[in-house]
């Protein structure tokens, strides 16, 4: 799915250009920007802005072809925008991202810290996933958590037990990565915490970290998140106290 949607890409980079007659670096300039570009299509905050910010270290191809950065950009984002309204791009990282929701939205309640384990959250999202998969598939180090053959995907999950956990589950996962041969790591860290952790508070719940030249989607489940309904009935509380 990554590898289609980053073909579309560079299909659409390379027909404005073309239409926008930049001969030079133009080849250059789209592969160059092609997986960033991706990576906010996958986090849903691709804008004029971030297209800006992905674009202004190539100013080598602007000043070749002698063309007005912010103009061409926005052109570039509207051509974006328009064309890739018309695919349905239903990623394996949305899907993860809704199983985060509703683990969030109470389905979190029967996993009571004190005797709940990985192997736990591992059988739980290993039936939520609509893929053929296989749990804690070995590999020739060791063990991995998920792997699913239809994505090209392994899946490392951990219980947050601060930044050395995190690091090592980063690890693990870029070493699955290169004895199986697939291209897309996915990292889900179940946090009971009440308070949000340091790395949480530096990027976000979801978000795309980098670890030894490979891209790699986190996403943090908040295990101690108050739900809808609680939130609801606290407010009627304080209503009617």
């Amino acid at each position: 799915m990554q590898q289609e949607r980053i073909k579309s890409i560079i299909r659409i980079i390379q027909d404005y250009c073309f239409n926008y007659s930049t001969g030079y670096l133009a080849s250059e300039f789209t592969l160059s920007i092609a997986s960033k570009v991706e990576n906010c299509i996958v986090l849903k905050n691709l804008n004029l802005n971030k297209l800006n910010q992905i674009t202004k270290k190539r100013d080598d191809f602007y000043k070749a072809n002698d063309i007005d950065f912010y103009v061409f950009n926005k052109g570039l984002f509207k051509k974006l925008n328009y064309e890739l309204s018309f695919y349905n791009y239903d990623t394996f990282f949305d899907i993860l991202k809704r199983f985060k929701q509703k683990m969030e939205n109470g389905n979190a309640r029967p996993f009571k810290k004190e005797n709940t384990s990985e192997d736990h959250f591992r059988c739980v999202l290993n039936v939520y996933l609509d893929r053929e998969t296989f749990c804690e598939s070995c590999t020739s180090s060791g063990n991995s958590d998920i792997i699913i053959p239809s994505e090209k995907a392994v899946i490392e999950t951990k219980l947050w037990r601060g930044i050395e956990n995190y690091n090592s589950g980063l690890l693990e996962l870029n070493d699955y990565l290169d004895k199986t041969g697939y291209s897309d790591g996915y990292y889900i860290i179940f946090d009971y915490l009440k308070n949000r952790n340091e790395i949480i508070k530096q990027k976000g719940e979801i978000f795309i970290d980098k670890f030894k030249n490979r891209e790699f989607y986190i996403i943090f489940i908040m295990m101690n998140t108050i739900r809808p309904s609680k939130i609801y009935s606290e407010s009627k509380k304080k209503l009617y106290a």
